[in-house]
C-alpha cells in the first residue's frame, strides 16, 4: 500500500450503495479493499472463518484501517419477504435476516477494530435502517428485518463503549441511508421519493467526514440527524 494513501474496507460492494461508496472513497485517495458475496463467490464472506482469515492477511501486510464500512444487507429474496402480520413469521427468514444483517457486523468488529488506526481518527460504520428504531416504530410489521437491524444498532452501541477504552480515536456508528433505488428496496418503494445509490453514497461519506469522537455509538441518518434507538 502506498504510504500516501489511507486504507478503507468496504463490505457489500456488489450492492448499489456499497459499490458507490467504494468508488467515491477511491476518488478520495483511499486504498480501498472491497468485498462482497459476488466478488468472493467461493467464500462465505459473512462467516467467522473468512473474516478471521482476512484480518490475518491485513495484519501480515501491516495495513491499518482508516475507514471500515459494512454495507451488506438482506430484506427479501425469491423465497422470503418482510412479514406483514405475526402469522407470516417464518423461522428460516428470521434466521437469514440475523445471519446477514446482524451477526457479521459483530464478527467484523471483533476482527477488524483491532486493525483500525489509533494515532488519528478512524471510523467503523455499518449501514442500518430507520425501521430498526424501536421508539420510531409506529407501523408494525417487518418483524425479522426490524429486529435484525435493532440488534445491529445495539452491537454498534455496546462495542463503541468498549472501544472508547481500547482506541479513543475510533468512532463507531450505525447509518440509515434513506430510501435508495437498489435491489433491496425496489419492491417496496412505491411512490416514495428516493435517492440514487450514488447520491446516497456521497451523503454517507460526507456524514463520515463530519463525525467527531462524541458521535461514537450513535445512529444517524444520511443528513446527520440522530435517530433514537
Amino acid at each position: 500500500m502506498s504510504e500516501s494513501k489511507k486504507a478503507a474496507l468496504v463490505f457489500g460492494v456488489s450492492g448499489g450503495i456499497g459499490s458507490n461508496i467504494y468508488s467515491n472513497l477511491k476518488r478520495k485517495n483511499f486504498e480501498v479493499y472491497g468485498f462482497s458475496r459476488t466478488t468472493e463467490p467461493n467464500n462465505n464472506i459473512i462467516s467467522e472463518k473468512y473474516l478471521k482469515d482476512l484480518s490475518l492477511k491485513f495484519i501480515e501486510q501491516k495495513i491499518k484501517i482508516k475507514i471500515f464500512i459494512n454495507a451488506i444487507g438482506f430484506l427479501h429474496d425469491n423465497c422470503y419477504s418482510p412479514e406483514k402480520k405475526l402469522k407470516d413469521i417464518n423461522q428460516e427468514y428470521m434466521k437469514k435476516c440475523f445471519e446477514i444483517n446482524t451477526i457479521p457486523t459483530a464478527l467484523m468488529i471483533k476482527y477488524f477494530c483491532p486493525l483500525m488506526t489509533k494515532d488519528e481518527k478512524s471510523i467503523f460504520a455499518s449501514i442500518s435502517a430507520k425501521v430498526g428504531s424501536i421508539s420510531d416504530n409506529y407501523l408494525g410489521g417487518w418483524y425479522s428485518y426490524r429486529a435484525s437491524k435493532a440488534a445491529l444498532n445495539q452491537i454498534i452501541k455496546t462495542s463503541s463503549i468498549e472501544q472508547k477504552r481500547v482506541n479513543k480515536n475510533l468512532i463507531m456508528v450505525s447509518i440509515h441511508p434513506g430510501t435508495v433505488n437498489t435491489r433491496l428496496s425496489n419492491p417496496f418503494i412505491g411512490k416514495k421519493k428516493v435517492q440514487t445509490p450514488s447520491e446516497a453514497a456521497i451523503k454517507i461519506i460526507n456524514l463520515l467526514e463530519t463525525l467527531t469522537l462524541e458521535d461514537s455509538g450513535l445512529f444517524f441518518d444520511y443528513n446527520k440527524n440522530i435517530i433514537p434507538f
